[in-house]
């Protein structure tokens, strides 16, 4: 969506969107539907972290490093259900992710001129 010209927020939005759609099949194995809102209103947020994370680096392997984070805790809290203190601590993280997804889309601006298109007339001089 980038190189075709479209908004930073437009490709962002997608793309957590896309992200949160494929967790939205959970609700097919057996979770609640509540649970499923949940999780896709967090994978979403989740999602623009992603984003963001790609562009601030350029880089693909930091965001994946960023899901793997999540994952063994989402797993071990599924396998083995835990009431102690740290369990409510790390139920505000998914908080926090949710709040700073929602408020960094916000921010996103800009738009990403092709590579073939110069933004410009200063640009346009400079590639003849």
């Amino acid at each position: 969506m980038r190189k075709a010209g479209h908004s930073e927020i437009a490709t962002a939005t997608v793309s957590a969107a896309l992200f949160a759609a494929m967790h939205s099949s959970n609700v097919l194995t057996g979770q609640s539907v509540f649970a499923t809102a949940i999780q896709v209103l967090y994978t979403f947020a989740f999602g623009i972290c992603m984003y963001l994370a790609l562009r601030v680096t350029g880089n693909l392997i930091w965001p994946i490093l960023l899901h793997a984070t999540t994952d063994p805790s989402v797993f071990l809290l599924t396998a083995h259900p835990g009431t102690g203190p740290l369990t409510t601590f790390a139920g505000f993280g998914n908080i926090a992710v949710i709040l700073f997804g929602l408020v960094a889309t916000v921010f996103i601006r800009g738009r990403v001129t092709p590579a073939s298109q110069p933004s410009n007339e200063h640009d346009a001089q400079r590639s003849r």
